[in-house]
């Protein structure tokens, strides 16, 4: 994880060279997750004293929201590879370094202090440094120029905010009416 955090360019490819990393990867995003929601809901708990309750849903929500977006996020990126680019890999063979980019995330577990300027920081630069880690693990996992690397990132980052502007658009229009 410290390799992957650190932008090692072997750490990646040896990550999409060994299925046995498929399950490591995948408790990394559900920890990351969990480290997302835990620090939301604790800076909530104790900047604006949400309930227990609600400190646990909004943990649950951090988890399950990260395994929806690295699904749909490493899908997408791995279409654009794929098609864009004609590269050849796997599905798995792709993910696990690109899961293993979320690394820096367990860093949002530090946005729990009830200082706001802390907790934007935290975020800010944990969301950064997992979208620079990003680019370097579809870069090295495919073998890719860093220039199709950051267009794969910014086009699958697009995609996903706006299926998420859609989503959230659509839950909307189904709870007003």
């Amino acid at each position: 994880m410290l390799k992957a955090a650190r932008f090692n360019g072997d750490t990646f490819r040896e990550l999409r060279d060994d299925p046995t990393g498929t399950a490591q990867s995948l408790s990394l995003v559900a920890i990351v997750g969990l480290c997302y929601g835990a620090g939301l809901g604790l800076f909530g708990f104790f900047a604006a004293g949400i309930s227990m309750l609600e400190l646990l849903t909004i943990t649950l929500i951090g988890l399950l929201a990260a395994i929806l977006v690295a699904l749909v996020w490493s899908a997408t990126s791995l279409l654009i590879v794929t098609k864009l680019f004609r590269r050849r890999i796997g599905y798995w063979g792709f993910a696990r370094p690109f899961f293993f980019s979320w690394t820096p995330g367990l860093l949002f577990i530090l946005m729990s202090g009830p200082i706001p300027i802390v907790f934007e920081i935290v975020r800010a630069t944990s969301t950064v440094w997992i979208g620079i880690a990003s680019v370097f693990a579809v870069k090295n996992a495919v073998d890719i120029s860093t220039q199709q690397s950051m267009l794969t990132f910014i086009a699958s980052t697009v995609f996903l905010i706006f299926v998420s502007a859609l989503v959230l658009s659509l839950i909307q229009f189904l709870i007003i009416g």
